[in-house]
Order: C-alpha cells, then sequence, then structure tokens
C-alpha cells in the first residue's frame, strides 16, 4: 500500500471515530451487516481452539461477535489505527489487539486462519496489487487457510470512494494458492467472499478429500 494511501485511510477513519465514538459508521458501516459478514466469515471453517488473525480489526468487534456465539478460538487482532485499537481494549479488554502494519513490519508466529472483513473496499491508486499483497501475506502468515470478503463489481449502483472487486478476478488469483476454494456470493447481492483452504490434501486415487470419502 502507498503512503498517501495509508495517510488518507488514517485521515478517513479518523475523521469518522471523531463523528461517531465507538460505531460501526466509524469503520464504514451504516447498518448492522458487519454482523452477517462476520457470521459468514466464522462459520465456514470450524474455528475452535484455533489461531485466527484478524486483519484489519478495527474494534475488534469480530472477537466480540465470536464470544456472543460461543466460538472460542485464540484471537489477534491487528490494525493500522491506534485509536480505534485503544477503543478496542476498552471495550475487549480480553482479546490481544495491537498496532501494526504487517506489510512493513515482520511478524514472529504463524496462526491457522487469517480473516479479513472490510478492509479491501477502501478505493486506492492501485487496488489490485493491494489484494495481491494481502493474499501473499496471508498465504505466507497462515497454516490452514484465509479469507476476505470484497464488494461486487456485478452491482447496480457504484460510489466514487468504494473499490468493486471483480469476483471471476478474485478467484482466479485464490486458485494459485489451492484448489479448494469457495466463493460466497448467496449472502449479500453485492458483496462476497472468498475461502482458500490450504488443508487441501487429497485421495490421490478418487480425487476427493478425506472428510468427503464416506460419501464415495
Amino acid at each position: 500500500m502507498k503512503k498517501n494511501d495509508l495517510t488518507n485511510i488514517l485521515e478517513s477513519y479518523n475523521e469518522r471515530y471523531k463523528t461517531f465514538g465507538y460505531s460501526p459508521k466509524t469503520l464504514g458501516w451504516d447498518k448492522k451487516t458487519h454482523r452477517l459478514r462476520y457470521h459468514v466469515l466464522l462459520s465456514h471453517w470450524d474455528l475452535n481452539g484455533k489461531t485466527v488473525l484478524d486483519y484489519g480489526c478495527g474494534f475488534g468487534d469480530m472477537y466480540g461477535y465470536a464470544k456472543e456465539k460461543g466460538i472460542n478460538f485464540v484471537y489477534h487482532g491487528i490494525d493500522i489505527n491506534k485509536n480505534l485499537i485503544i477503543e478496542g481494549k476498552k471495550r475487549y479488554p480480553s482479546a490481544f489487539l495491537e498496532v501494526k502494519d504487517i506489510f512493513s513490519e515482520k511478524i514472529d508466529k504463524e496462526f491457522n486462519y487469517i480473516l479479513s472483513s472490510g478492509v479491501h473496499n477502501f478505493k486506492l491508486k492501485d487496488n489490485w496489487s493491494y489484494i495481491k499483497e494481502s493474499f501473499n501475506l496471508f498465504d505466507r502468515y497462515s497454516t490452514h487457510g484465509f479469507a476476505i470478503n470484497f464488494i461486487s463489481n456485478k452491482v447496480d449502483f457504484t460510489k466514487e470512494d468504494i473499490y468493486y472487486s471483480d469476483p471471476l478476478k478474485v478467484l482466479d488469483l485464490a486458485y494459485k494458492y489451492s484448489n479448494r476454494i469457495v466463493l460466497r456470493n448467496d449472502y449479500m447481492p453485492f458483496e462476497f467472499s472468498v475461502f482458500v483452504d490450504k488443508q487441501n490434501i487429497f485421495d490421490k486415487n478418487l480425487g476427493v478429500y478425506p472428510e468427503y470419502l464416506k460419501y464415495v
């Protein structure tokens, strides 16, 4: 991500934080649909007992949602905005939240899964490069898989400050990391999520993943 993009993002979120405080509106969500996004991201894999990195965690509300729903994993949230992290620590004192830009600062451990919600929708000078860099980074630091949601370019209206991703292009990128891919566009008409499952060892005789052999 370019330095000017980083500055613009920080300024935008800080301005909204001054106006709305702890609110979904600060993160760009003017409705409660962020909870639906969490549901989709957290329901694809059995995350209980796993380690999860929430990239671009904002206030850490994914942690709060998981606790509410009884999903128990080791949570690690990172965001580049210190104001959001400070507020998040007040809201979720038991969550591990930190200010970090993992594109420029190395992290010293891997996670079973990396999840990212709403991060790749802010219009940048080169969104596609940022998406490709994210896939590379998430692949490097995850052992089991990673998932990202996007706003689709299959829309009937657009906003100037939003980046609309091509689901076919994102899907093609995902296949560079695994053959075990899920793209979901069934929960909101203009948004989609991509799940890259790195647990892709299969039965070579039948060409079937292990947990599905019982159906053959």
